[in-house]
């Protein structure tokens, strides 16, 4: 087994385009590939970035997406962010089917709109062994 392993953030900024998501998709897959993932692991992984894109396609004004990956021992954390829309907040429906969505797919999930920025925050967990 190599133990080296890849320290820091991956960091990638998106126009706020759901056309695009394809793109943080890929990022994805390849972050949860190298965590040692399973192939069900890394769609989860997938779906999440796709719910973090488009609630922050929905709720921005905008404004590019911001989205960091972070590759730990077993594990990946997303964060993204964008500037929130100055007129809309959170419509109550589509943030609890984005936390639903979530929630299946995430072992722990945050989103928030805070200060005219919306923050969402994903951490998928490798699960070992035949519990997954």
């Amino acid at each position: 087994m190599n133990d080296e392993r890849a320290d820091g953030v991956i960091e990638l900024v998106l126009p706020a385009d759901t056309r695009l998501v394809r793109v943080a998709r890929l990022v994805a897959s390849g972050v949860a590939t190298a965590a040692g993932f399973d192939v069900d692991e890394v769609e989860d992984l997938r779906i999440a970035v796709d719910e973090v894109c488009t609630a922050l396609v929905e709720g921005g004004d905008g404004s590019p997406l911001l989205l960091g990956f972070d590759l730990g021992d077993g594990e990946v954390t997303v964060v993204g962010s964008t500037k929130a829309s100055g007129a809309v907040e959170f419509e109550p429906d589509r943030l609890a089917l984005s936390r639903q969505i979530l929630a299946v797919v995430a072992d722990e999930h945050d989103i928030a709109a805070i200060r005219g920025q919306i923050s969402v925050r994903v951490n998928k967990r490798r699960v070992d062994g035949d519990g997954g």
